[in-house]
């Protein structure tokens, strides 16, 4: 019987939840409410000027281009130095960032290296960075990537594209955070 057919009759429907014995679903979430919207796709290019222009072609932008640099980041646990050009620009409530590699030790060149150019993760704000970070430790998902903000807070690439493909990066901003200053890394 089709769940159609099921409202049609106006038979009982039992939706199952994912709930398990004595605990809630929420206990089990990592990430929940406003922390559950993304924010962000950010996507490793090539060519961040050809990128910039083709997609301006296509109607998205305008791009606020910087470069950034992260001279104490971790990269799966090992402190290391990278650097990236970044291109923003705010599409609608979701933000797109394009990430073109420059220098050093990153996630974002181990991404280009084995799967070329592409959708590398998608951004989620948080309230507390290492409380998330230990939710996804929960789960079997370990940090793949790590750094800190001047000012407080930091962000996070989680390695949860073992299943589905997907990269989650955590950010918990600054107090005084301004997004037309940006953040500065530790």
């Amino acid at each position: 019987m089709s769940l159609w057919e099921i409202i049609q009759e106006g038979k009982d429907l039992k939706i199952e939840t994912g709930e398990k014995k004595g605990v809630k679903m929420s206990e089990n979430k990592v990430l929940e409410g406003e922390e559950a919207h993304i924010c962000q796709v950010g996507v490793v290019v090539k060519d961040l000027d050809k990128t910039i222009e083709l997609l301006t072609s296509l109607g998205l932008g305008p791009f606020a281009v910087r470069e950034v640099t992260h001279p104490h980041a971790t990269v799966r646990g090992k402190t290391v130095f990278y650097q990236v050009r970044l291109a923003l620009a705010q599409q609608g409530p979701v933000q797109l960032e394009l990430i073109e590699y420059q220098k050093g030790t990153t996630i974002q060149k181990e991404f280009l290296d084995e799967k070329d150019e592409g959708i590398h993760h998608i951004l989620f704000n948080v309230k507390n960075l290492q409380t998330t970070i230990d939710k996804f430790a929960r789960k079997g998902i370990a940090v793949l990537q790590q750094d800190k903000f001047v000012g407080g807070g930091g962000l996070a690439y989680m390695g949860s594209d073992k299943i589905g493909g997907i990269i989650m990066e955590i950010v918990q901003r600054p107090p005084d955070y301004d997004p037309e200053k940006g953040v500065r890394y530790e």
